[in-house]
C-alpha cells in the first residue's frame, strides 16, 4: 500500500521469507497487478469487501500466525466479526499509538491477541500507564531508497521544478488530513516567509482532500497575495515538470532545505525518518513520536502549546504547535546554516542506523515468543458482522469509506519497492543462524 503501514508489512514480510518462513500477504488496496515482493503468494483485497477476503485467505492458507498491521479499529474487527478460529491460529497486531487517552475498547486488544506491537516508544510507554506491557516495533529505512543526494544533483532538481539552485525550499510530505497541523504550518510559513524572497513551500500533497483542505482556497482565505501564492508547488506541479524525476519519493526529499511535518497526533512519522536518511534536517512537534525521531539534537523540535483537545479519534488528545516557536525554529534553520547543516548530520547519522533488519527481528521476536507461550484464554464469542465497529479509519473517516482502488501500475513513487535491501542477504540463512526447516506459516 502507500502507507507506512504498507511499507512496514512489505519490508518485514520480504524478509521475514528471506530468512525461512512461508509467508503470505492480504494487502487492503492491492488489486492483483505485478509485484516483486519475495514472497510466497499476495490476497488482492483491493475493490472487495476486505473482511470476507482476510476470512477465506486465513482459512484457505491455514497459518500457524496472523499478524495484522493497521489502525485498532481494523484488529477490533478481526476479533470481533471475522470467522476465524483463534484457538488454532495465533495473532499479533502492530499498531499506532498517536495520541492520550487511548480508547479504552482498543485497550481490551492487548488482552485478546497473543502479542502487541506498537511503532514507537511513545506509545510503548502510553500503554504501560494503561499497564499494559506491549512491545516496540520501529519502523526503518532502506539506504538504498532514501539517501543523500550531491550538490549537482539537488541543484538539478531544482531547476527542473522551475525554482532557483539559491532559493531555500522547505517541504511538507504528508496527507492532506485533519491529524495533521497544515493550516498551521501554512501560517508559520507565511509569518517566516514575508522578508525572505528566495523561501519556497512544497506540499507533497493532495491540494484538495475530503479528509483535509482545498489549500488553494484555503491560502486565499489566509490572505495570501497571488504573488505568495505562487511560492508554492505541490506534488501534481512537480509530477508535471517530470514525472520520471520527481516519481521517486527521494527525490522530492533530495531537493529540500528543511522538512517539516507538524501533527497534532503522530503514530510514528515515517516520512521525518526517510528525509533524514537523506539528509534534510527534519521538523517535528515535540508530542508522541515526534519528540523521540527529531529530540536530542537530530533536528528541530516545536513546543506545543498547553491547550489540548480531546479529538475524534478514539478520543485521544490533539496538540497544537506554539507558533512563536515554530516560527522561531524556521528562521533559525534559516539564518544558521552550519547549525542546520550540522543538526541535519546528527539526524541523518541516528536514522541510518533504523534499518528494516531491525525492524523484522522485533517481529520476528514477537512471532516466536506467540507461538511458543500457552494458548491464552479468550472471552467466549460468536464473530459476526453486525459487530464492525462504526470508525474504521483514521484518513477515511467515520464510515470507512475509501475511494475506489488505483489503475494497476508498474511503478508508484510511494508504492514500497523492494529494490536492492539495505542488510538484508540475498538467501535466508545469509546471517549464519536464520535458515529454518519447517518453519511456521
Amino acid at each position: 500500500g502507500l502507507s507506512g503501514f504498507g511499507r512496514i508489512g512489505n519490508e518485514a514480510c520480504k524478509r521475514l521469507s528471506q530468512r525461512g518462513y512461508l509467508v503470505q500477504m492480504a494487502c487492503i488496496n492491492y488489486t492483483g497487478w505485478p509485484h516483486n515482493l519475495p514472497v510466497n503468494w499476495i490476497w488482492p483485497l483491493g475493490g472487495q469487501d476486505i473482511w470476507q477476503g482476510l476470512v477465506a485467505a486465513s482459512n484457505t492458507f491455514q497459518p500457524d500466525i496472523i499478524i495484522s498491521c493497521q489502525d485498532f479499529p481494523y484488529h477490533q474487527t478481526i476479533w470481533m466479526a471475522c470467522k476465524i478460529d483463534f484457538s488454532r491460529v495465533k495473532w499479533i497486531w502492530i499498531t499506532p499509538i498517536d495520541g492520550t487517552p487511548v480508547h479504552p475498547d482498543w485497550l481490551k486488544m492487548c488482552d485478546w491477541a497473543d502479542g502487541g506491537m506498537v511503532i514507537s516508544r511513545f506509545g510503548v510507554e502510553a500503554l504501560r500507564q494503561e499497564g499494559k506491557r506491549i512491545t516496540l516495533c520501529h519502523p526503518g529505512v532502506d539506504k538504498a531508497e532514501f539517501y543523500p543526494a550531491t550538490d549537482e544533483e539537488r541543484t538539478a532538481l531544482r531547476i527542473k521544478t522551475g525554482w532557483a539552485a539559491d532559493d531555500w525550499i522547505v517541504g511538507v510530505m504528508c496527507m492532506n488530513q485533519g491529524r495533521k497541523a497544515i493550516s498551521q504550518m501554512i501560517a508559520a510559513f507565511h509569518e517566516f516567509a514575508k522578508d525572505k524572497p528566495n523561501a519556497k513551500l512544497l506540499l507533497d500533497m493532495d491540494k484538495v482532500s475530503p479528509a483535509g483542505w482545498d489549500i488553494p482556497n484555503l491560502l486565499k482565505q489566509m490572505r495570501w497575495t497571488e504573488a505568495e501564492q505562487a511560492r508554492v508547488k505541490y506534488r501534481e506541479d512537480l509530477f508535471k515538470a517530470d514525472m520520471a524525476a520527481f516519481a521517486p519519493l527521494r527525490n522530492r526529499y533530495a531537493m529540500l532545505d528543511l522538512h517539516m511535518v507538524i501533527s497534532h497526533r503522530e503514530g510514528f512519522g515515517l516520512p521525518l525518518l526517510e528525509s533524514m536518511a537523506c539528509g534534510i534536517p527534519a521538523m517535528a512537534l515535540d508530542w508522541c513520536s515526534g519528540t523521540e525521531i527529531v529530540g536530542g539534537g537530530r533536528g528541530f523540535l516545536v513546543k506545543r502549546t498547553d491547550y489540548m483537545e480531546h479529538g475524534t479519534w478514539g478520543g485521544a488528545k490533539d496538540a497544537f504547535p506554539d507558533m512563536d516557536d515554530l516560527i522561531l525554529k524556521l528562521n533559525l534553520a534559516y539564518t544558521q546554516p552550519e547549525k542546520t547543516k550540522a543538526i541535519a548530520r546528527t539526524g541523518y547519522e541516528w536514522a541510518i542506523t533504523n534499518t528494516w533488519d531491525v525492524t523484522t527481528d522485533q517481529v520476528e521476536t514477537m512471532m516466536q515468543a506467540a507461538l511458543q507461550r500457552p494458548r491464552k484464554d479468550r472471552p467466549s464469542h460468536e464473530p459476526t458482522s453486525n459487530a464492525i465497529p462504526a470508525i474504521l479509519s483514521d484518513t477515511y473517516g467515520r464510515n470507512g469509506e475509501r475511494p475506489a482502488p488505483a489503475a494497476p501500475v508498474s511503478h508508484h513513487s510511494e508504492l514500497p519497492q523492494p529494490g536492492e535491501p539495505d542488510t538484508v542477504p540475498e538467501i535466508a540463512g545469509g546471517d549464519g543462524d536464520r535458515v529454518r526447516e519447517g518453519g511456521p506459516t
